[in-house]
């Protein structure tokens, strides 16, 4: 065992019956309730720390047959426990590849693990390599030992996952978000460098932190919806005031009523102007199964786009004789209102 881990894990029970022996000394007087008697609870916590004290033993002996052996151990996957938080998006399509890679393949990358007093080990990175194993039946698989904190294990995982393809800018974000509690104090500036990314990139990522509730409750079901550009000009505009609109969006996002692109626009447009928007009319003129024309009419703006340069010169040609007429009748009519008034 490292030096570092067993310092560590000796710890974590150094001074566990003198604790006890100050905490029975300072147990309700007699007279009022007890559970046990001072003697017993001193004798329990003892009894603790030699139980700790001979997994400690264990541990090393675990950690030293790993040296021999390589630095790797098959480990029954019934010992390994999953961390909340470590656990990265994978999507269900590259799930399936990588199972399927290792039906029939051999393991190339073992499976992080750290040790537990309580028994087992926990899993730092590999989570979707164990269900892997799982799912096709297996009963071991590949680890090496981390000599990490608890800490170093958690940020480890996800720097470790930080540039692969398939993890979502949300994602990301939720990694840079744990780094900040974690580490109180830490900056952007900081978080980014030991990335190895822009300050701009976290900087962008670290927006969504501003998009509402239910935007981010979305999020959480499906971290691949929406990347960092929408969801940081989507947080921009919440700060503005406009968090009904945003939700709504989203929700259309979701829909797949709309794009990203498409989404963000949704979210700026003021409702107002909306309504009162008529929609755009177009057809297209056929000759025989071609299309001779396209067109496009909005609000006062007609446009007509031929198949060819040589037509819509020659229909310009033509159009000006008939709007030549119909400015004539316009300007007959109008004189002819005037005389009636």
């Amino acid at each position: 065992m490292s030096n570092k881990l067993k310092d560590r894990l000796m710890a974590r029970t150094a001074g566990v019956a003198e604790r006890a022996e100050s905490a029975a000394a300072s147990r309700p007087p007699d007279g009022q309730a007890r559970t046990a008697t001072m003697p017993a609870q001193l004798s329990a916590f003892r009894l603790e720390a030699r139980e700790y004290q001979k997994r400690i033993q264990e541990l090393q002996e675990q950690l030293e047959e790993a040296k021999r052996s390589g630095g790797a151990m098959k480990v029954p996957l019934a010992d390994l426990h999953e961390i909340e938080g470590r656990r990265r998006y994978k999507t269900p399509e590259a799930y399936v590849e990588l199972r399927e890679n290792l039906r029939h393949n051999a393991l190339i990358h073992p499976v992080v693990i750290r040790p537990r007093l309580e028994g087992g080990f926990e899993l730092v990175s590999g989570h979707w390599r164990t269900d892997a194993y799982r799912e096709l039946g297996r009963t071991e698989i590949e680890c090496v030992l981390g000599d990490s904190t608890e800490d170093e294990a958690s940020v480890g995982a996800f720097y470790a996952n930080l540039l692969q393809s398939d993890l979502t800018d949300y994602e990301k974000y939720l990694g840079f978000r744990d780094i900040q509690q974690r580490f109180p104090g830490i900056t952007q500036a900081k978080m980014a460098e030991q990335a190895g990314v822009g300050e701009s990139v976290v900087s962008a990522l670290m927006a969504f932190v501003d998009l509402p509730p239910d935007v981010l409750a979305l999020l959480n079901e499906r971290p691949a919806l929406l990347g960092a550009n929408s969801g940081y000009a989507l947080a921009r505009l919440t700060r503005a005031g406009k968090s009904e609109r945003v939700v709504a969006a989203v929700a259309k996002l979701a829909a797949k009523e709309l794009d990203e692109s498409q989404a963000v626009k949704f979210a700026s447009a003021d409702p107002a102007k909306e309504k009162t928007k008529p929609p755009a009319a177009s057809f297209k003129i056929k000759s025989g199964r071609s299309t001779y024309c396209d067109v496009r009419q909005a609000k006062n703006i007609v446009r007509i786009e031929f198949q060819t340069e040589t037509e819509a010169h020659a229909v310009q040609i033509a159009l000006k004789e008939v709007l030549e007429a119909r400015a004539a009748q316009a300007l007959q009519s109008a004189q002819i209102e005037d005389v009636e008034k």
